[in-house]
């Protein structure tokens, strides 16, 4: 397809590792592809070291027909993700309609709650192969590999080669999307001023399970 066309969704949620968010998306923007960030709401979340992303699209807005491609993160952040059962259908959605799933390090775990990594030559960071390996996934500890509309990846110091995969299926892959991303809202910047700060408190009064909140912290710019 032409990248200019080429329509991809970017995940959030907190606790994401800085670089396997923003270098994807920063590159497929340089090659003029239409990339927002999709989360489970539209609200600030946090990287694992206080970098904040504010999606564009909450998931529950997010068409799988509007993507030719869908990009996860790494960090702890598929870990969160996998609490949001529409995240995880749109991520089986958008690869059963034949659009690419792209994943780094731990969002193999996406991958295994999606049910797609079965039957699936793949990679992932090795604190989470035995999630994938169970999942009935087929383990290559290399640092990129593709496997139909499957890439997968394994660290940061891999990105580069990452993006060059996924860059260079979207050029062969014939347009899935059939829906219109609108480009003339704003996408979500990597331009921030204050720090986003995790917390955790109760999720009611007297109870024993907890909720995370993330607010401003100190002003950096």
């Amino acid at each position: 397809m032409n990248l200019a066309e080429a329509q991809v969704a970017v995940l959030a949620e907190n606790m994401y590792q800085e670089l396997e968010l923003w270098y994807p998306l920063m590159r497929l923007r340089e090659e003029g592809c239409n990339v927002i960030v999709v989360g489970p709401a539209e609200q600030t979340y946090a990287s694992k070291l206080g970098y904040p992303v504010k999606p564009d699209m909450a998931i529950g807005d997010a068409d799988p027909a509007m993507f030719d491609a869908v990009v996860i993160p790494g960090g702890f952040a598929p870990e969160n993700m996998r609490r949001h059962p529409a995240l995880i259908d749109f991520v089986r959605k958008v690869h059963d309609q034949g659009s690419l799933v792209a994943a780094v390090c731990h969002a193999g775990l996406v991958l295994a709650s999606a049910g797609i990594a079965r039957d699936r030559d793949l990679t992932c960071v090795a604190l989470v192969k035995d999630d994938v390996i169970h999942a009935g996934g087929r383990y290559q500890n290399t640092a990129v590999v593709r496997d139909r509309n499957l890439i997968t990846s394994r660290l940061p110091s891999d990105l580069h080669l990452f993006c060059r995969e996924i860059i260079a299926y979207l050029r062969e892959a014939p347009q899935v999307a059939t829906k219109p991303l609108d480009r003339s809202k704003g996408r979500a910047s990597a331009a921030y001023t204050h720090v986003a700060e995790l917390s955790q408190g109760p999720r009611g009064v007297a109870s024993a399970d907890y909720t995370t909140v993330v607010k401003n912290g100190p002003r950096v710019l």
